[in-house]
This record gives structure tokens, sequence and C-alpha cells, in this order.
């Protein structure tokens, strides 16, 4: 599970109301990915308190998730000798299994123009934003919603009474698509803003670092097939669906052949965030139980 959260993610008073943890209203509850902390650290409690068989086990608490799955890329599974994982984290309701996870592009673009006072002769000037907005990029939902590219953040101008020299964007690209048609993708949105931007007088700089490529997880994977028998012993299914939600495990695969349950966290990301809490206490019965089949393996 992760540690960081998205700001504002300070000040936490989670406000419990029918089974349910809500945000109070003023931050979101971080239950992306406190959920997840929770999920592990309850199931070691009882492992200690009880205590219940278990295989060696090696809990990971990785940083910086949102800012690229930074922690887990870093993880080095050999002195561990872990093979196989599993994380806890949002995507769908609790339980449910990460099938696919899309292939994650961050790109920045950079736009250069030329201030000058609005009021004098604008012959001279080159208006950063009037780039972008001229700019044609694919972005939105694309190709049945197998693509989404984004552009989430705007930094531009100096002044109100000044021209904008300068704008700067942060955008995303998530996909499902086959590396060949993201790279078509990126070439296209480089092509669009450096051609505007030269139409214009000015210049703009496009940049992508890859965060993820995407991941399938295979129906043979052995902690998929346990997680399976457990549910199966309950009269329960795994439920497995794809999202383009990034999560450690596209950090850890492939070296570590891991997996994400879902902890059924809502709305996360913002203040109307919550989870409910009686789905994560069956997680956490399920993963017992895997523990234990696993030890007798």
């Amino acid at each position: 599970a992760h540690m960081d959260r998205v700001p504002p993610g300070l000040g936490h008073r989670p406000v419990l109301r029918d089974g349910i943890l809500y945000s109070d209203g003023a931050t979101n509850l971080g239950a992306d990915d406190a959920a997840g902390i929770t999920i592990i650290l309850e199931v070691l409690a009882r492992l200690v308190e009880q205590p219940l068989p278990h295989p060696p086990i090696v809990a990971v608490f990785t940083v910086q998730e949102e800012a690229g799955l930074c922690g887990a890329t870093k993880f080095d599974p050999e002195p561990y000798h872990v093979t196989d994982g599993i994380v806890f984290d949002n995507a769908f309701e609790a339980g449910v299994v990460v099938s696919k996870g899309a292939a994650y592009e961050a790109f920045d673009v950079q736009i250069t123009g030329r201030t000058g006072h609005p009021g004098k002769d604008l012959a001279q000037t080159v208006n950063a934003i009037e780039i972008f907005h001229a700019t044609h990029y694919p972005h939105g939902s694309l190709a049945n919603d197998q693509t989404r590219i984004l552009i989430s953040r705007i930094i531009g101008g100096s002044a109100r009474n000044a021209i904008p020299a300068t704008l700067s964007l942060e955008g995303e690209l998530r996909s499902f698509e086959p590396p060949e048609v993201r790279q078509r993708y990126m070439q296209s949105i480089r092509d669009a803003f450096e051609q505007t931007a030269q139409r214009f007088g000015g210049q703009a700089q496009v940049s992508f670092k890859a965060h993820s490529p995407g991941y399938t997880i295979s129906d043979d994977e052995p902690l998929l097939q346990t997680y399976r028998a457990v549910l199966a012993q309950r009269g329960a299914e795994v439920q497995m669906r794809p999202t383009f939600i990034g999560s450690d495990a596209s950090g850890f695969r492939p070296q570590v052949k891991a997996f994400t349950i879902s902890t059924g966290v809502v709305n996360e990301h913002s203040v109307e965030e919550y989870v409910p809490v009686v789905p994560l206490e069956q997680v956490v019965q399920d993963t017992l139980k895997m523990l234990e089949m696993l030890k007798r393996q």
C-alpha cells in the first residue's frame, strides 16, 4: 500500500456514519491509500495476536505513488525472495481485482511567446495562451475509450495588463492501446504544439515521461488462483475489471507478479471521498484465508 496522498491531505477528521467513513468536507479523506495500509496492518496484527498460520510475509509501504509509482519501481524483491504480491488500493468495489492496468505517460508543454503592453501595437507580441487555444491536439476519450488524454494544469501569464509570454501545461495519457499507437498519439501532441507555436511566431517544447507501460494479469498466476479458491469457499467469485487508475502493481511488475485488490474507496482525490467499512473487513478475512491456504501448500 502507498503512504502518500493527494493534496490537501492534511488535518483529516473522518466522520463515521452508518458504517461508512466520510471526509468532513474540509479535506479529502485520505483513504487512498489509508484503507490499503489499514488492511495490511490489521492482517499483520491478527497474525501476531491470534496467532494464525502464514508463509513468510514482506509488507511494503511505498512513497510517491501519486507522483508516478516512484517507490514501487525502486523496490528490489531479490533480497527478500519475493515473487508474488498483492497491492491494496482503490479502483472498484472492495475485493475486485484489477485485471489490466493502463499505460501512463505524463507530458509537459512549455509555450513561449513575446510579451508587450496590450494597449500598444500588438504586431510585435506573441500571445502564449492564444497558441494553446489554436492548437488542435488529440484529447479526451479516444478509440472507443481505450485511450484518454488530459491536460489538467495550466500556468501562464505574469499580469492582467501584459500579453502572456509563457504558458506551462501539465498533461497525461492513459491507454490500453499498443505501444506503437501510444507513440503516434505522443508524436501528434508534439507536432500540434510545435507547429502551432511556429505559425504564431513562438516556440513550444514538449516532453514526455513514462510512468507505467501497463500490464495484464494472467489468469493462471498462482496468487490469483489462491484468491479465487478462498472466495469460492464462501460461495463468491473473483470479479476482474480493467482500469485507467494507476497503482503500485504497475511499478512492482514484472519483477513481482503483483495484482491490485480494490479497497472500495469512492470519490477519491476529492472532499467527497468515502469508504464503506464492512467490505474492508471482508478483504482482511479473505487475505488471512489466503495466507493460511498458502502455508498449507
